[in-house]
Formats: C-alpha cells, structure tokens, sequence
C-alpha cells in the first residue's frame, strides 16, 4: 500500500512552517536594523559634518579674535604680525555649504560668506596698521572687527542649533523607529509561537486520534473470540496502513478461528463417534465372549459328564469346538491386551540402537509357525550396510509383529509376504506387501482409526485396535505410515523412520 503523506512529513511541515515564519521575523528585524542604521548614519553624515565645520569656524575666529585683542591691549612692543586665517575659515564653509541638508542653513551659509568678507576686509585694515606701527587706528578697527566676528559667531551659533535640532529630530525617529520595530518582532514572534502551538497541537491531535481509535479497538478483541472489528482507516500515512494490515490480520485470525473451530469440531464429533464405537465394541465384545465361553462350557461340561458314553467322533468334535471357541477367546483377550497397551503409550521411552536385522528377526519369530501351516512365502528383504537404527526396543518391534500378523492372518493358503527395509536418504523406509483379500477403498482412510471394524474384522472377532496402535508408535518416533490396497490383490503397509530422532537412546548390544 502506498503512503502519500507520511507522519514523517507532517512533523517536517509542523516544524518547517514555524521555522519559515521565523525566517521571516529576523528578515523584519534586518530590515529594521538597516533602518536604525540609516537613521544613524543620517544623524551622523548630514548634520554632525555641519555642526563640526561651523565649531571649527567659530574657534578660528575667536583664537583670531583673542590673539588680535591681546597684541593691542597687552604687547606695548610694535606689532609684527597679525596671524591671517581666512582660506581655512573659507574652505571649513565650503564644506558646510556642501553639507547643507536643513531648512534655512544655506540662507545662514550664504550670510556667512558675506561676513567673511567683511571680516576678511577688517582683518586687512588691522593688519596693515599693525604693519604701520599706527596704533591710535587699532582701538577704532578693533571694534569694527569685533562686531564682525561677534555676529560670525552668532551666525555659526544659528547653524549649529538648526543642526543639532535635526539631530534631535533624527534622534526621536529613530527610537520610533526601533520601538516601532520591536513591537513588530515581538508581535510577529508571539505570533509564531501561537502558530507554531496550534499547527502542533491539530496536528499531534490528527496523528494521535487513529493511534487512539487502534488502540481501543485492540483492546477490546478476546483471543479466539472470532469477533474481530473492522477498524476504519482515515488516514494515508503510516497509521493508517498499519491499519490496514490489522485488518487484514484480523481477517486472517478469523479465517483462523473458524478453522479451528471446525477442527475442534470434527475433533469432538470424532470422539462422540469413538466413544459410540467403543459403547458398540463393548456390547460386541460382551457378545463374542459370551459366545465362545457357552459353547466352551458346554463342550467341556459333556466331556466332563460323558465323556465314557460318547462315540469318539463325538469326543473329537467336542474337542475341536472346545479348541476354536479357546482360539477365539485369546483373540479378544490379546485385543484387550493392545487396548491396555494404547493407553500406556503416552510417555515415550528412552530408545536404543539396534540392528534391523536382529529386529526383524525376533519380531516375525512368533509368526513363522502360521506361515509355515498356511504354505505362505515369508520373504524378508533388508537392504545391506544398513546401520543400527535408534528405536524403542519395546514398542517397534510390535509393529512389525502386527503388519506381518494382519498379513498372515489375511493371506489365504499359498500366498506371499514381503517385508522390505531400505534407506533413501535420512529416512529408513519398511513395507510389508501381501497377496491376501485387500480392504475396500471406502475403509481405508480409518483403517488407522481406534476400535474401526468392517467386514473381515468383525468375521476374525477382533475389534480394531492393532493399526492405531501401529500408527502411534511410528508416530513417537517421529515417523508416518501409510496403506494401498486393492481387493483380492493384497496390500501395501508403507512406513518411514527417520534416522536422527530427538532424544536420547542406550547403547545395547546387537545380538537380539
């Protein structure tokens, strides 16, 4: 299933729209800067250089003032010099005259540069006085040069007041300036933490709610209950395929749950049938020893009482009656005998090596003397090399007494037997191949089963618990065996074994 908007991208848009909104404050906040900045350096450019030029000015113009003052009125020596500054006063407001950025400062400027030449003009006079030794022409010149460098001075007073007005002006927009840029980045940036907050939560919100609606959805379902939810799924992200996948396992586990229901099921209705066929062999086996034992007691009590009196035609076949019903009665028992058996199956024993031959051998010995009276062909094939096999020296060798029992007992006069015993890779394989009467198809998938009749078995009076028996001692040696069969051909008993078998066995010795 493919995601188109992933929980990953949802984080990465909650933190980069904030983040972009932050970018955007300190955007502001250089603009801001810059404005401060410009506003500075306006204060500093275009009014200060003015305020400068007219100070140094106005300290020419009274260090000349002062020097002249002094050389008149203090120096009783004839006067050598008088210090000449106008090119400097001249350049200082040329500057300002370049500088001129306020209201009514050029009209001051302009004004200025006609004192000077004035003052200039004054300046010459004393000068040439002071050259000529002429000193009652200083006191009246004095005066006039004073005047003329007293209103220069208020003039230079005038220019610097309209500069540092503009200064202070500059002064007051710039701090509305920066209060102005503050409250702009604070609001901008209260602003980017209510966004940020909110995009946060309605987005913490929209990922957690279908956690949440999964979570409880999950906890509401009851192992093995078969009632699973089909949870909606709102989203196109992760949760939302993971989802997807619940449901898809939850489909699984009903699929599941409804399989084994019908195992457990079959599994009970295979019981109740197991429990009904043991009731039946039950009343069956009631029937059958009741039978051979009242024809045994009759036989035996007229033996017994006229035994002297009868012909011995009669006694024979007293004896003979007596005879069969004693074969018929140790078949039910040994059947007895095997149910015991089934049920002392469950714990597996320890299991030893063992030759197959030496098995073999032991397990077909009781069986020799049936064949024999039966002129049935007895072949045992075993593979040579073959090395000793891990089994249970108690229980295996009883499956091999039965296969080969069935098969003797099914077999009619002349016939033949195979047992067969080969490796094919990790396994080691056992077939017992008979020529006898074959069983119908229709019972061969419960020819495994316990206490399973048909017709030749109820005919022999056993009551069907030899092949179970067969199948769970295979099985406990992790083994499985299957049975072909075709009527008045014969069958086919085919089992494996595996070589490696779980736990752990003795050492015994080979000569069994």
């Amino acid at each position: 299933m493919k995601i188109k908007f992933s929980v990953k991208t949802k984080i990465f848009l909650v933190i980069l729209a904030p983040s972009l909104l932050l970018f955007f404050v300190i955007y502001l906040d250089y603009r801001n800067l810059n404005a401060l900045g410009s506003s500075a350096e306006s204060i500093l450019s275009k009014n200060y250089k003015s305020i400068q030029k007219a100070q140094q000015v106005r300290q020419i113009v009274e260090a000349t003032q002062n020097r002249i003052l002094s050389t008149i009125f203090l120096n009783p020596e004839p006067i050598a010099e008088v210090p000449v500054s106008i090119p400097e006063i001249t350049r200082l407001l040329s500057d300002c005259n370049d500088n001129v950025t306020e209201a009514g400062e050029q009209k001051i400027i302009d004004t200025l540069f006609t004192e000077v030449k004035r003052y200039e003009a004054a300046l010459s006079l004393l000068t040439r006085a002071f050259h000529l030794h002429k000193r009652e022409r200083l006191y009246p010149l004095s005066y006039d040069f004073i005047s003329i460098s007293a209103s220069m001075n208020s003039k230079l007073n005038d220019l610097v007041l309209i500069n540092e007005k503009a200064m202070e002006t500059a002064e007051k927009r710039t701090k509305r300036v920066a209060e102005s840029a503050l409250q702009y980045s604070t609001g901008l940036l209260i602003l980017a933490i209510v966004f940020t907050l909110v995009l946060s939560y309605l987005l913490s919100k929209r990922i957690s709610q279908p956690l949440i609606g999964l979570a409880q959805s999950l906890s509401t379902i009851k192992e093995g209950s078969g009632d699973y939810p089909k949870i909606a799924s709102t989203t196109r992200d992760e949760i939302g395929f993971l989802t997807r996948e619940f449901n898809r396992l939850f489909e699984r586990l009903k699929i599941y749950d409804q399989i084994s229901q019908d195992k457990l099921t079959a599994e009970k209705l295979k019981a109740r049938q197991a429990e009904e066929a043991k009731a039946r062999l039950i009343a069956d086996l009631s029937h059958q020893l009741k039978t051979p034992m009242t024809s045994l007691s009759m036989s035996v009590g007229m033996l017994a009482e006229k035994a002297d009196r009868l012909k011995p035609v009669q006694r024979s076949t007293l004896f003979e009656t007596a005879r069969e019903d004693c074969a018929k009665l140790t078949e039910l028992i040994n059947e007895l005998v095997d149910t015991a058996r089934l049920e002392g199956m469950v714990r597996p024993r320890a299991k030893e090596l063992i030759h197959m031959e030496a098995l073999i051998a032991e397990s077909i010995k009781p069986l020799l003397q049936q064949a024999r009276e039966k002129n049935i062909d007895l072949n045992i094939d075993i593979e040579a090399g073959l090395l000793p096999l891990a089994i249970d020296s108690l229980r295996f060798p009883w499956v091999i007494t039965n296969l080969v029992g069935n098969a003797v007992r099914y077999t009619g006069k002349g016939g033949k037997i195979t047992l067969r015993v080969q490796k094919l890779e990790d396994r080691y394989y056992f077939t017992c191949q008979d020529t006898g009467i074959g069983i119908e198809e229709k019972y061969l998938s419960k020819i495994f089963d316990r206490f399973t009749q048909f017709s030749e078995r109820e005919k022999s009076g056993t009551i069907g618990l030899g092949l179970a028996i067969v199948r769970e001692i295979i099985e406990q040696h992790g083994g499985d065996i299957r049975v072909q069969s075709k009527i008045d051909q014969g069958t086919t008993f085919t089992f494996w074994i595996p070589v490696r078998q779980e736990g752990e066995y003795e050492e015994k010795g080979t000569d069994r």
